[in-house]
Parts: C-alpha cells; structure tokens; sequence
C-alpha cells in the first residue's frame, strides 16, 4: 500500500519529462523568423513522412557555391489538406522556395508550419498556401 503514491509520483514525472520532450520537438527557436530568404534549384530528394514533410534541394547561393538544403515543412496531413500530395514535388523538379534559414547559417530552412507556409513554386506552378 504504501508504493502506491510512490509508484503515482514516478509515472507522473515520467509523463511530464515525455510531454515536454514532445512539445520542444514543434520548436521554431532555431530558425530566423524575422528573415526570408528564397532559395532557387533542383529537387534532389522529397520526403512525405510523419512529423513533417522535407524536401531537398540543390541550390546556389551568392558567389555561385551549390548549397544542399533541406527545408522543413508542415505534416502531411496539413498539407493533404492545402491540395499537397506525395506526387506535388518529385526529384529533378525545379523549386523556388520561401524559407526562413537557420539561425547558425547552415543551409536548413523552414518553409512551413501549422499556422503558416511560405510560397512555394515548382516548375514554374505556385503550390497552395495559407
């Protein structure tokens, strides 16, 4: 009887060290929200998979350098629900992307969370948005 609480209490903090794990995942803190930079190249690699989707790409930046990007996006069921498909991006594609870079200068980028994505063009279509 007397484990009882103490059995009570160790669940309860191993819940609470889950869920705050699992809500510091959906994070934003390293990307520069404040910054929009538009990234111009060639899929080289699109992933439709839970928690978001993430798409590859080869771009150039300003002295010419080809740079591999990865660019997060929103889950796919949000972007299900924006007319995305598993089909709407395929490698070789060319995608001109809005994406806020990441705050440390590596070439990662968000282009979309659940309140908000940025324009997103493929072969020359702009792709649904909020």
């Amino acid at each position: 009887m007397k484990q009882r609480p103490l059995v009570a209490s160790v669940l309860a903090v191993g819940l609470l060290t889950v869920a705050g794990v699992a809500s510091a995942h959906h994070g934003t803190a390293g990307y520069d929200i404040a910054k929009v930079e538009t990234l111009d190249g060639t899929v080289t690699k699109y992933d439709w998979s839970n928690p978001h989707i993430i798409v590859y790409l080869d771009a150039k930046d300003d002295t010419g350098k080809v740079r591999h990007w990865s660019v997060e996006l929103a889950a796919p069921l949000l972007m299900e629900r924006l007319g995305w498909s598993k089909s709407s991006i395929k490698e070789g594609d060319h995608l001109v992307a809005e994406v806020h870079p990441s705050k440390n200068g590596t070439p990662v980028g968000l282009g979309g969370t659940a309140s908000m994505l940025l324009k997103f063009t493929v072969n020359g279509k702009e792709l649904q948005h909020l």
